[in-house]
């Protein structure tokens, strides 16, 4: 890594750590994680690229491993997520894809939970891969999408309108329904899991969006 990726990465950790330890967190539906987890000891969090950051702070030093593509605006994300305690494996849905999903089925084997960008790296916006699918098939491991939602934020002009919450907001956490591939699924049963787990997230980032709002 170059002397710039671990300076940028350095403070971008700094710079996450300073302004999570402002927002106060309220974790809705948590139950339904202790519930995966029941039947499954690791498990898949599933989540939209551009609300990640505040998953960032309130889950790190938990050893998760996340997906950070291999391209170099990936690198220094996963060099930052690194430094916040979080494990990653390198690669995308279009390069190095099939080599990271074998390294991400190790993980879980090896005792890791995860967490994916499922719309990511570039989109399209709230679509999601199958990625996520392809790795439950291959584990057993359950999908529990993941909503994030804040009161007050700023929101960058990219594709995934970015969102980074003001200091002091409320960020809103809420979890859904876990989706479960069999290990004997067909493309068309991937493609049917796709579409519950876009459906849900769809659903419970709704329900979040308008709590924020009228809380």
């Amino acid at each position: 890594m170059s002397g710039r990726l671990r300076i940028g990465a350095f403070f971008g950790a700094c710079a996450i750590r300073a302004i999570g330890c402002t927002w106060r967190f309220r974790i809705i539906t948590e139950e339904i994680v202790d519930d995966a987890r029941t039947h499954s000891p690791h498990v898949i969090f599933a989540f939209w690229h551009g609300r990640m950051l505040p998953l960032s702070y309130r889950y790190r030093n938990k050893s998760i491993h996340v997906l950070a593509s291999s391209h170099r605006d990936g690198e220094l994300m996963g060099q930052t997520i690194r430094q916040l305690g979080f494990g990653h494996v390198r690669g995308s849905s279009t390069r190095g894809g099939a080599k990271a999903i074998r390294e991400l089925v190790a993980k879980l084997e090896e005792g890791y939970d995860l967490g994916i960008t499922v719309d990511g790296p570039k989109g399209p916006r709230h679509e999601v891969k199958l990625g996520p699918l392809e790795i439950a098939k291959l584990s057993g491991a359950p999908v529990v999408p993941a909503a994030v939602s804040s009161k007050s934020h700023w929101v960058f002009p990219s594709w995934d309108a970015f969102e980074v919450p003001r200091p002091f907001t409320t960020v809103y956490v809420r979890f859904g329904r876990p989706v479960r591939v069999s290990p004997n699924a067909e493309p068309e049963d991937l493609e049917k899991g796709r579409i519950e787990l876009e459906t849900i997230l769809r659903e419970i980032t709704t329900a979040n969006d308008r709590d924020v709002g009228d809380a």
